[in-house]
């Protein structure tokens, strides 16, 4: 398998470094490396997509964030480079798919390639992103704060018009809903979830109580299945039904 890439930073040394470190990754194919990013730019956009463009923050005439923002479409993967935390929301925005902080060793390196692609496959996991089980949320209405989500304690997801509501079983929080397109995709795959609504994903572990198509989960958490996800939910319901023979009283 070859994963192409273009790697971008106006620093000639951290871009030699980021060479190097690829040159030792076999599977990685460096299409090409830019220190201009207006020249990155112009070449890119002109050009066919690539699987990985790594990205500096930093850099003049046009920073990282805003060039990430005009060339998203033409990168199946996003990596920023950066020695700053701070532009780590800026990353949420632009739905980048990973943050190396510099400086990074080779092993951090191939760790953000094997979460993207493991196993040596062009198939994401669908929670190869969430590293450790958890991510972070910039709150709305906050200054830059973030908050972390630990999957094993997410109750429920709900998109609310341009916001998304996450309910954990310590408290509740509301974010903007274009920084999480891609996270959401990957709960609606995860095993430990399952979609109910067109709004709404819930844990499956936080399921308390099912009455026809009420749905009653921890922390007075409740929902109604909509028509649409009624046989997806009976079906969930079924193969975890201890009494198979049984005609219990649930979305029928």
């Amino acid at each position: 398998m070859s994963i192409s890439c273009i790697a971008i930073d106006d620093d000639p040394h951290s871009l030699e470094s980021l060479v190097t470190y690829m040159e030792k990754l076999p599977d990685l194919k460096l299409i090409k490396t830019f220190t201009e990013p207006l020249q990155a730019l112009s070449e890119i956009t002109a050009s066919n997509q690539v699987d990985i463009i790594f990205m500096d923050v930093e850099m003049p005439s046009l920073s990282g964030i805003e060039l990430a923002g005009l060339l998203r479409q033409k990168t199946n993967y996003l990596v920023f480079t950066t020695a700053h935390t701070r532009y780590a929301l800026d990353a949420f925005k632009v739905q980048a798919d990973a943050y190396l902080l510099k400086p990074y060793s080779i092993i951090h390196l191939a760790k953000t390639i094997n979460n993207l692609y493991p196993t040596g496959t062009r198939t994401r996991h669908p929670f190869s992103i969430l590293d450790e089980h958890f991510f972070y949320i910039p709150l709305k209405g906050e200054n830059g704060d973030l908050v972390r989500i630990d999957l094993n304690e997410l109750i429920a997801i709900e998109e609310i018009g341009e916001d998304i509501q996450f309910k954990t079983t310590k408290n509740t929080f509301l974010s903007s809903k274009y920084n999480f397109t891609k996270t959401l995709k990957m709960l609606k795959e995860n095993p430990a979830f399952i979609q109910i609504t067109p709004t709404v994903v819930i844990a499956k572990q936080y399921i308390k109580s099912v009455l026809d198509d009420k749905i009653l989960l921890s922390g007075e958490t409740s929902f109604t299945v909509s028509q649409t996800y009624i046989e997806l939910f009976s079906k969930f319901i079924e193969q975890n039904s201890l009494q198979k023979d049984a005609h219990p009283n649930t979305l029928m």
